[in-house]
């Protein structure tokens, strides 16, 4: 069993440097590659073998990497840190079509020399973490912001905040085109979470022209709606109750900008 496993990695090791330093234009037609590119599938997927909706995905997994690396000037190509490679085409056919191709995107990245350096260890982890929704939404952060967050509270005419009815509520879900848009509010909680973005205050001197998209959105418009319509009882027995536009600016980290680098990444074929 252990012949078998040291004679799978030696495979993998070969496929990998031939990937990097001849690899070829139809990888899924390649004699010469086939076998050690189901060498890696093998090794990558092997806690996988009985799901058979997995294996057919793979061929087609492969063929893109290919590609993806065949568009690498040469000089560029790097192998891949073998564990690396492993989990990224593992979690490439376990995902839909969405995740896969940021598994790919970013398994590629690591392999041009001009972009490893920027590939972050925890990349996988973090990816890991996301839904595809989410990467939807990163795939729209090309700049670094402001993108408009805006929250609906309800607070005392001269004192404090009594509740909060609409929270970190954006337009990134729809713009985004994601499955589940009303879900967005989540998706920039996680995000923040992971470290890719950062909610920072409005300033009164900031132009606040970007917010109006947002603040005019029925959603918003329904939450201001409801709270003068129907303050909570408690703060109607004690004081006035009005309410509360909180402006938030949602901007990319570095750490998130090299992420997004590293997800979107695709080399343009050689000419």
């Amino acid at each position: 069993m252990f012949a078998k496993e040291r004679e799978r990695m030696r495979s993998a090791t070969r496929v990998i440097r031939d990937l990097v330093v001849r690899p070829a234009r139809n990888l899924a037609f390649s004699a010469e590659l086939g076998g050690g590119l189901q060498a890696l599938a093998q090794l990558a997927l092997s806690p996988l073998r009985n799901m058979p909706d997995v294996a057919a995905r793979v061929p087609g997994t492969l063929r893109d990497l290919g590609e993806r690396v065949s568009a690498i000037p040469g000089g560029r190509r790097r192998a891949p840190a073998m564990a690396f490679a492993a989990q990224a085409l593992a979690a490439s056919v376990r995902n839909d079509a969405t995740m896969r191709e940021r598994y790919l995107n970013l398994l590629a990245a690591s392999m041009d020399g001009a972009r490893a350096d920027r590939i972050h260890p925890g990349f996988l982890e973090v990816l890991r973490q996301l839904t595809s929704d989410e990467v939807r939404i990163v795939s729209l952060l090309q700049h670094d912001g402001p993108y408009p967050i805006v929250s609906v509270q309800s607070r005392h005419r001269h004192g404090s905040i009594v509740a909060t009815t609409l929270r970190h509520f954006n337009l990134l879900g729809e713009q985004a085109v994601c499955e589940h848009p009303r879900r967005a509010p989540l998706y920039v909680d996680n995000l923040c979470r992971l470290g890719l973005v950062e909610l920072r205050r409005v300033r009164i001197s900031e132009d606040t022209r970007i917010f109006r998209a947002v603040e005019q959105h029925p959603d918003v418009l329904g939450a201001i709606a409801q709270i003068e319509a129907h303050p909570p009882a408690l703060a109607r027995a004690t004081d006035a109750v009005v309410a509360d536009l909180h402006r938030q600016a949602l901007y990319v980290t570095a750490f998130g900008r090299q992420f997004y680098e590293a997800c979107e990444y695709r080399p343009e074929p050689a000419s």
